[in-house]
C-alpha cells in the first residue's frame, strides 16, 4: 500500500510539473488563450495514463439534463475487496449543462426496494450482486429516472482524489468525533484525503445515515466546485485523465474534459443537494430505510424538470 501511495504521489508531482511548464510556455491545451497558438505537442510520458484530447469538440455531453450514478464502495483502506462489494453510498447527479446547473439525489444504502432479477432487500446488495449494471436497473426502477452512466470509486480512491484536488473546504457547525474513525474539528477547513473520508464514512450523527448522505453530498458538491476552478487552467486536460485513471466508469476521456470544460466556461454553477425520503424502521430483524415512493416522485419530478432540490428534501 506504501509503495502504491509513494507512487501515486509521484505521479501527481509529475503531472503537476508538465501542467506548470505548460502554463509558462503559453501553451493553452484547450485553445482558450490565444487561438493562434500552435498547441501541437508530442505525448508526454505518463505511464497508465491515456493521452488526453487537448482540443475536444466544444459542443456539449448531451443536448439535454442527464443522470450520472456515483457509486462508492466499503472496500479499501486494507478491507479486502471480496465480501466488501456493497455500494455504501449512492448518489444521482442530475447535470444540466445549459444552465450551468446538477442536483444531487442521495439515496441511503440502507433502503429497503426490490433489485431486479434478485429479491428485495437493501439497496447497496445491488452492486455487490450484479455490478453497476443493476446498481443502474435498481436505482432506474426505483426513480424512474434513465442513468446515462456511472462512476465507481472506493475508499483509497477517494482518499486519492481529494489529495489531488488539493483537499476540500469545508464548514463545519459542530466537531466531529467519531471514536471509531477520528475526529475532525469545528468550523472553515481544508480536509485532505484522510479528514473527508472520516467525514464521508461516520456515522456518527444524530439521525445517522441520514445526515451522513448530507456530508457525503457536501464533500462532493466542493469536488466539483474545485474541479470547475482547476478547469481554467492551462494543463487541465492532462490532469482530469490523471484524475479518471482509478475510477471504474463508462464516461470517456473526452466527455469529462467537455463537462468540466463547460462548467468552468459557467460563471456561477449551482449544485443543490437532497435525499430520498422516507423512514428508518426494521425487517427480519435488520434496519432498513422505507423510501416514499410518492414524495420521491415529487422530488425527481422537481429535480429533472426544473433542476431544482425542494427545502422539504434538502
Amino acid at each position: 500500500m506504501q509503495r502504491k501511495t509513494a507512487f501515486k504521489i509521484a505521479f501527481l508531482m509529475l503531472a503537476l510539473a508538465v501542467a506548470a511548464i505548460c502554463a509558462v510556455m503559453l501553451i493553452d491545451p484547450w485553445n482558450w488563450l490565444n487561438g493562434d497558438v500552435d498547441t501541437a505537442a508530442e505525448s508526454t510520458a505518463f505511464p497508465g495514463v491515456e493521452e488526453p484530447s487537448l482540443q475536444p469538440p466544444a459542443e456539449p455531453v448531451s443536448q439535454q439534463p442527464f443522470n450520472v450514478l456515483i457509486l462508492g464502495l466499503d472496500h479499501g483502506l486494507d478491507r479486502p475487496e471480496d465480501g466488501n462489494e456493497r455500494s455504501d453510498v449512492m448518489i444521482i447527479a442530475h447535470i444540466d449543462e445549459a444552465k450551468g446547473r446538477a442536483c444531487l439525489v442521495s439515496i441511503p444504502r440502507d433502503s429497503y426496494v426490490n433489485i431486479p432479477g434478485y429479491r428485495t432487500s437493501k439497496i447497496n446488495e445491488a452492486y455487490q450482486v450484479g455490478g453497476p449494471e443493476l446498481a443502474v436497473q435498481t436505482v432506474e426502477q426505483l426513480t424512474g429516472m434513465d442513468i446515462r452512466n456511472h462512476i465507481v470509486v472506493d475508499f483509497d480512491e477517494f482518499k486519492w482524489l481529494v489529495d489531488l484536488f488539493g483537499g476540500v473546504q469545508v464548514t463545519l457547525s459542530e466537531p466531529l468525533s467519531d471514536p471509531k474513525l477520528g475526529n475532525i474539528p469545528a468550523g472553515s477547513q481544508v480536509l485532505d484525503g484522510d479528514l473527508a473520508l472520516i467525514m464521508a464514512r461516520s456515522r456518527d450523527y444524530p439521525t445517522g445515515d441520514l445526515e451522513r448522505v448530507r456530508q457525503q453530498q457536501m464533500l462532493l458538491i466542493q469536488i466539483l466546485y474545485k474541479g470547475k476552478e482547476l478547469a481554467a487552467y492551462p494543463g487541465a486536460a492532462w490532469f482530469l485523465s490523471v484524475a479518471m485513471e482509478p475510477l471504474e466508469t463508462d464516461l470517456t476521456q473526452d466527455e469529462v474534459i467537455r463537462l468540466a470544460r463547460g462548467f468552468a466556461a459557467n460563471p456561477v454553477v449551482d449544485v443543490q443537494g437532497g435525499v430520498a425520503p422516507g423512514r428508518t424502521g426494521s425487517t427480519g430483524g435488520a434496519s432498513v430505510y422505507f423510501i416514499d415512493e410518492a414524495k420521491l416522485q415529487e422530488l425527481v419530478s422537481s429535480v429533472q424538470s426544473m433542476c431544482l432540490v425542494p427545502e422539504e428534501f434538502r
